[in-house]
């Protein structure tokens, strides 16, 4: 039986509506190969978006803020998948994006639907 999961995000623009040569910025979360992306609502020009660091890159106060969003929500990801892995609760990429936007109040684990639907029949 496997038990560990992959889990990756990563951070990235939309290159393809540049708008004003600026784009939206977006993550990408993975959970065993099974991904969903979430819209970061902050936008950036696009030459100022590196690539390899998957950041902005520049010193001026707006791409600072912008640094400090993509760090807290990286952490903020982390967390949450830390606490579902720590839980022992099924772990999807869409779970970790609900819980993300606070969406998730009605998750169940799959043992819960489980004991559920046993209960039922």
């Amino acid at each position: 039986m496997k038990t560990s999961l992959t889990f990756t995000f990563l951070f990235w623009v939309n290159k393809s509506r540049i708008i004003d040569g600026k784009a939206e910025l977006f993550e990408r979360a993975t959970v065993d190969g099974r991904r969903t992306n979430l819209g970061l609502k902050r936008k950036i020009e696009i030459k100022r978006w590196d690539t390899k660091a998957k950041k902005a890159s520049g010193t001026f106060t707006e791409l600072i803020k912008i640094n400090n969003h993509i760090e807290s929500v990286r952490v903020r990801l982390y967390e949450i998948y830390q606490e579902l892995k720590y839980k022992n609760q099924f772990i999807t990429a869409q779970l970790i994006k609900a819980r993300y936007n606070g969406k998730d109040d009605n998750s169940k684990t799959l043992q819960e639907i489980l004991i559920y639907h046993k209960i039922k029949n």
